[in-house]
């Protein structure tokens, strides 16, 4: 049997692109895993790698879905590249070096990150920028 997602999708995450929703549900898998590593204590290397796929995945989801933005003609990108910025340094800061050596953040601050940043800009900013589209970009496709 498989564990119920930490960060299962939802309908009310949906942006309305195909290409940008099923990112935005790869990086919820993503940041899944990390949460249970980080939560069952597994070695470094597990959460190292984790953390790195995480940080990978969102960097390339952030460069395709501005690329988006860009075809699409939004007339807010440069305001969706600073949040995007944003919400980055804040996932590289839930590791750090610490006098003892590499520190991970806890699996609450990991949610909290997930859902009060990452969720929320699908919700809040990813959706709003999509209805501002005229319907022919709203078509568009983007990789990642």
């Amino acid at each position: 049997m498989q564990p119920t997602p930490r960060f299962p999708w939802k309908s009310e995450y949906t942006v309305g692109n195909e290409s940008i929703d099923e990112q935005h549900r790869t990086l919820l898998e993503l940041a899944g895993l990390l949460h249970m590593a980080v939560a069952a204590g597994q070695g470094y290397k597990i959460i190292q790698n984790a953390f790195a796929a995480l940080v990978k995945y969102t960097e390339e989801h952030f460069s395709a879905e501005e690329q988006f933005w860009i075809s699409a003609k939004s007339s807010i990108l440069d305001q969706h590249k600073r949040l995007h910025r944003d919400i980055t340094q804040e996932l590289l800061a839930l590791r750090f070096e610490g006098p003892y050596g590499v520190v991970f953040c806890t699996p609450n601050e990991l949610t909290n990150w997930v859902e009060h940043r990452l969720i929320a800009h699908f919700i809040e900013e990813d959706q709003r920028v999509y209805r501002s589209l005229t319907q022919g970009a709203r078509k568009k496709r983007t990789t990642a």
